[in-house]
């Protein structure tokens, strides 16, 4: 479907946003973590703060899966209900992305719709509201699902966002990898109706220092990306990848390219961007073995800042840290979006 007009192209100078399900795990416990402090005083909640926004991906039918009680360490629910909480103490605004880690995935739209109104309805129970929906994380890559069957699950989430008036969907959710493009474009073909937001994770261009990719992604969204905001959901660069040690160095020099060439670049002009990764649970860096892992955490054990914490968190480590203008405003609907331009 093609937006009529054009929203405003607000656009972010900064990583706003964090993609971090360790979060309630950060130094053992979230509310003795000397790195929580430091995020709740310095960096988030407050209209100057840096952040003001938060992601979790969730296993999409988590919510009714058996439960022995809370604990965040514990189950899979529980350790998600404790992020809801501890992203409330912080002052950010929950944003969720459902996938299958498991390989169980939704026999029908029924099953998704049902399982999704369990997660919004949960989280407003706990005074956590979701207020921004990914309906199904990297459709193209992790979340393993074909563009019609992504596109329909938009429809789903969409629908019910709509009725229970409260949350929004950031559609896509694409990763920047070969073939993106004609997937993106099938996907908008299937769907029914039209996205205020787009979702993309931009990891090849930052590996690469090249955003040729993401510029195709965006001029090829409906009215050639002016009809909708482009939020880069998840992205990350690596300290070590797949048991490859990058190091310090070259995972800095990826995250000022992220600051300094993708979001800085008019032609992506990103209206919010999560980095992947803050911290390992326990204080611990995440396993990377050539068999697999990734670890682009901006701290190591010890709530050591690396030094792509300087570059993206303004400070990594000072005693102060600077802080930015206002919390940006939620995605308007596509007519007040157009009057405010």
């Amino acid at each position: 479907m093609i937006l009529a007009g054009a929203p405003a192209r607000a656009a972010t100078d900064h990583v706003d946003g964090i993609s971090d399900q360790n979060l309630p795990a950060w130094d053992g416990e979230f509310a003795y973590s000397p790195l929580a402090a430091l995020f709740g005083d310095e960096l988030a909640g407050g209209p100057r703060g840096q952040l003001s926004l938060a992601r979790y991906v969730l296993q999409w039918n988590a919510i009714g899966q058996p439960s022995s009680g809370p604990s965040p360490g514990g189950d899979y629910r529980e350790r998600f209900e404790a992020w809801l909480l501890d992203v409330r103490a912080l002052g950010l605004t929950a944003d969720v992305a459902l996938t299958s880690y498991d390989g169980v995935y939704p026999a029908s739209l029924a099953s998704y719709a049902r399982a999704l109104q369990a997660v919004l309805e949960g989280a407003l129970a706990l005074g956590q509201p979701v207020a921004y929906l990914e309906p199904w994380n990297e459709p193209n890559n992790q979340g393993r699902e074909s563009a019609a069957s992504a596109a329909a699950l938009a429809d789903a989430a969409n629908g019910l966002c709509e009725a229970l008036r409260e949350c929004t969907v950031i559609a896509g959710d694409l990763e920047d990898s070969r073939g993106s493009v004609a997937y993106e474009l099938a996907y908008q073909r299937a769907l029914t109706f039209a996205p205020v937001a787009w979702g993309v994770h931009p990891y090849a261009a930052v590996s690469s220092h090249d955003d040729a990719e993401v510029r195709r992604l965006r001029a090829e969204l409906p009215d050639h990306g002016a009809g909708a905001q482009l939020w880069l959901t998840e992205v990350a660069a690596f300290y070590c990848i797949r048991g490859r040690l990058r190091g310090e160095a070259r995972q800095a020099s990826d995250a000022a390219y992220l600051l300094r060439g993708l979001i800085a670049d008019p032609a992506v002009a990103p209206a919010h961007v999560f980095y992947y990764g803050v911290m390992g649970a326990d204080g611990r860096s995440p396993p990377c073995s050539a068999a697999g892992g990734e670890d682009g955490e901006l701290y190591g054990p010890g709530d050591r800042p690396r030094a792509a914490a300087a570059v993206l968190l303004a400070g990594g480590g000072a005693p102060r840290w600077p802080l930015f203008g206002p919390s940006p405003a939620p995605v308007a609907p596509v007519g007040q979006l157009q009057q405010a331009e």
